[in-house]
């Protein structure tokens, strides 16, 4: 954890207010079954991870996260989340009109490398740190930050059409210096695409400790969609969209976080089983029965709970679609 994180707020980072304070309910890691309080902006609904007894040397992802190198699911739902990223990629290439593109934290790459194969010239920024399968892609170019004590990162200013952070930002120790980061490297009237997931969605709001996408503690940041938008307008940027993140994962986060409700101590074990491999092996048996057995109530829940969330457009993750402007002054509130 980093230590920013650890020292309570007394103003919010996004948007400035004072009224920042705990939430009422610890959070439990699905993984290491630690606990972790939250921090609440309530003007910007922004939230903040905070660990008062924070281990330092402790690994939150590993194998239990990431799963194998062939993939994060098992065969099939691999299959599906690729073709999902393969879908995005298309979106993207052929609504911004970009040469160079980066993608800070790619993964696997499965979305640079299908803009690659659409004729795009990709790069990707990963930590230096992050496993080795992430940083040997021979498919795309992959630089590398030491998150610690390089700020900067090695590109020219003004070098790429189109920047994307596909939920990743909320990863990251600092999500504000890495938004001014991408806007010395974008040029203007180039697009800044960030994914996250909506800690002011319905699906959220349900039941924060329980929400599938909360995912303390790999999640530093939970944004909101009204504090997401004021942190890029305070960086010279106009909105172009506000859409619906990835629908699969609107959905799904619909039907797991449901389901958590059912095992509130031991929660995404059906998660857990969709990925297979060490994560399957290292679950809670008797949640995961739990879940199995109630799916026929937290399915149709699920499926209700996702056509509500697209009437009201309120979406468990969001994607926002960014300009930057060519100078401060022309912005317009």
């Amino acid at each position: 954890m980093q230590q920013d994180e650890q020292k309570p707020l007394v103003k919010c980072r996004f948007c400035g207010s004072e009224k920042v304070g705990f939430t009422s309910t610890p959070c439990k890691d699905y993984i290491s079954e630690d606990s972790f309080d939250l921090l609440e902006c309530k003007n910007c609904q922004c939230l903040f991870t905070h660990s008062s007894h924070p281990d330092r040397d402790k690994n939150y992802y590993g194998v239990d996260y990431y799963n194998s190198e062939a993939g994060k699911f098992s065969t099939i739902i691999e299959r599906l989340f690729r073709f999902n990223h393969i879908k995005n990629a298309k979106f993207l290439k052929k609504n911004f009109l970009a040469e160079q593109i980066l993608e800070v934290g790619c993964g696997r790459g499965y979305i640079l490398k299908e803009l690659r194969r659409l004729g795009a010239d990709v790069y990707c920024l990963e930590s230096a740190g992050a496993a080795d399968w992430i940083l040997n892609n021979n498919e795309i170019k992959v630089y590398t930050i030491n998150e610690e004590g390089e700020p900067d990162w090695p590109f020219e200013p003004d070098f790429f059409q189109l920047i994307i952070f596909w939920h990743v930002l909320e990863h990251l120790p600092d999500p504000i210096e890495s938004i001014k980061q991408a806007t010395r490297c974008l040029n203007s009237g180039g697009t800044l695409c960030i994914s996250v997931p909506n800690a002011s969605s319905l699906q959220a709001r349900l039941n924060l400790p329980t929400w599938f996408h909360l995912d303390v503690p790999r999640h530093l940041y939970h944004f909101s969609r009204q504090g997401l938008i004021s942190l890029l307008k305070q960086n010279n940027y106009q909105i172009i969209a506000v859409r619906a993140g990835d629908r699969l994962q609107n959905l799904f986060g619909w039907m797991q976080s449901i389901a958590n409700l059912f095992t509130p101590k031991s929660t995404n074990a059906f998660f857990r089983l969709l990925q297979g491999g060490k994560p399957l092996n290292s679950v809670n048996k008797q949640a995961l029965l739990v879940q199995i057995l109630t799916i026929w109530l937290w399915v149709p829940l699920g499926l209700l709970g996702f056509f509500i969330e697209e009437i009201s457009k309120n979406y468990g993750t969001i994607t926002i679609y960014a300009k930057k402007r060519e100078s401060i002054s022309s912005i317009r509130y």
